[in-house]
């Protein structure tokens, strides 16, 4: 063909010239928009471009800014939209770990991150026929976002001001201003985000230092241990598109104050956070699987934690601990609450020689429930109990893992598994009137000292209420636990 003839497809409408390329993948839209002036031309056609910065955001009807085309908007952010769409994001902190909800703000043209939060309202004691010695009080927390101070904020502000030593733009850490609009500004609180890379798969064990852990599931793991460069090196980050893990990320932040006689800053503690998420199947429930999602637990003492309710199809075996505890279900005395032991939920910290135990009373002051109380309560949730026979829902696993953790089990570790559900599980159907219709089943909680020493695991019941409201009846302590999902689409909402 005559290179002055025009090509067969540019001799089409503009319209089904469109139409053809809104086929195409991002990579193969930008490929084509080499190819020639004209291709050129057409790809850029903004109808083209908005598709993309929707299968970014969650939420639908995303708009865009007045002053932005669709294609400068999906560029500005690129290649940070991983962070807002993926919503959920954990940290690797020390025993608490944090828990962020990420979203895109359009109002603001930003990708911002808040803390998930939670606080406690004043419990009532219930009783319960069928155990009149179990300590149980409701709870019914006020789950929301701390919206004072986001954790991560990118904007076309921050990008300008990306940093770094080497010329590649996923190298650069992109500072960060969260405090702008505080008087926390102040006190030199400083912030970057930097990208991440994959580490292998092939050569992760139980022993490597990765986030998140193999305890969760996730498409890529980063390394998290001390890193002698503070992970600035190159090899570090990625270079390149392939080499970006869109599912963990860091954040470094240090305090700088300045000397106004001399003019100097000194920077002090500097602390790097890795962060990870969750593949959105493994936290979404379905027909089949009703429990998977994020929930709230309350921890007394420790306060209200967050953990992944997961019902998985192809489950790992149980923690060795935890498959003694399931086969010798009526075991007794080698984990009591009389010794250095403390549940998950219950927070407890006794010295080791004995001294100042808790008291039955002390118990009751420090437990607490997720749910409120049941005589005040109109369920809209169906009475599982009317469809124990249903093979499709009672079956399987259910274990939880913190997202967030506390002195005794940290972030990341279990705190509950049931290792069936079906027929084999089964206790029995609750008939007494707090929990009447409930399936409970056999489960084993996860308990340990303070500094999550001697770890183990101790039998416990699982009480299936709804599918937004667990119970877990831990046998030797004598008191009972509430969970509660959170409503995470809702919190991500702008």
């Amino acid at each position: 063909m005559d290179e002055r003839e025009t090509p067969p497809l540019l001799s089409l409408p503009s319209e089904l010239v469109h139409h053809v390329l809104s086929y195409l993948n991002l990579s193969d839209l930008v490929s084509v928009g080499l190819v020639n002036h004209g291709m050129h031309e057409h790809a850029l056609q903004d109808t083209l471009w908005q598709p993309f910065v929707q299968a970014e955001v969650p939420e639908s009807g995303v708009t865009k800014p007045a002053n932005l085309t669709w294609r400068e908007l999906f560029q500005q952010h690129h290649p940070y939209w991983f962070l807002a769409k993926k919503k959920i994001w954990f940290a690797d902190t020390a025993h608490t770990g944090k828990l962020l909800i990420a979203r895109y703000d359009r109002r603001i043209n930003a990708i911002e991150a808040y803390t998930l939060v939670a606080e406690r309202r004043q419990p009532t004691f219930l009783a319960w026929d069928q155990h009149p010695d179990a300590i149980i009080h409701t709870f019914s927390p006020r789950v929301q976002l701390d919206l004072n101070v986001p954790v991560l904020r990118l904007n076309a502000d921050a990008y300008e001001k990306a940093i770094g030593d080497t010329g590649h733009r996923l190298q650069k850490e992109i500072p960060m201003s969260v405090y702008h609009e505080t008087p926390r500004q102040s006190a030199g609180i400083h912030s970057q985000l930097m990208l991440a890379r994959p580490w292998p798969t092939g050569i992760t064990t139980e022993a490597t230092p990765v986030w998140p852990p193999l305890t969760l599931p996730s498409i890529h793991r980063s390394r998290n241990d001390a890193s002698p460069s503070g992970f600035r090196q190159p090899k570090q980050k990625p270079a390149t598109l392939d080499q970006l893990s869109t599912s963990t990320f860091r954040l470094r932040k240090w305090m700088e104050f300045s000397s106004r006689p001399h003019g100097v800053s000194m920077r002090i503690g500097e602390d790097i956070t890795t962060w990870a998420t969750l593949p959105e199947e493994c936290y979404t429930p379905t027909p089949q699987k009703p429990w998977q999602g994020i929930w709230c637990g309350d921890y007394a003492g420790h306060g209200c934690e967050f953990l992944a309710i997961m019902q998985p199809d192809d489950p790992k075996p149980l923690p060795e601990q935890a498959a003694l505890a399931m086969r010798d279900h009526e075991r007794e005395g080698s984990v009591s609450s009389e010794g250095s032991w403390s549940t998950a939920p219950t927070g407890a910290a006794f010295s080791d020689n004995g001294d100042n135990m808790e008291t039955a009373e002390d118990l009751e002051d420090s437990v607490s429930t997720l749910q409120e109380a049941f005589h005040e309560r109109e369920s809209a949730s169906p009475d599982l109990g009317a469809t124990s026979d249903d093979e499709t829902v009672y079956r399987g696993r259910i274990e939880a893992v913190k997202l967030t953790g506390d002195p005794n089990i940290p972030r990341g570790e279990y705190t509950f598994i049931a290792p069936d559900i079906g027929p084999n599980g089964l206790l029995r159907v609750a008939s007494e009137e707090i929990f009447k219709g409930a399936r409970i089943v056999r489960s084993v909680g996860h308990i340990a000292a303070r500094g999550f020493r001697d770890d183990n695991y101790m039998t416990s019941q699982l009480i299936l209420i709804s599918h937004d409201r667990l119970a877990q009846y831990w046998e030797t302590f004598g008191h009972v636990s509430f969970y509660q999902r959170v409503d995470i689409d809702s919190l991500a909402r702008v």
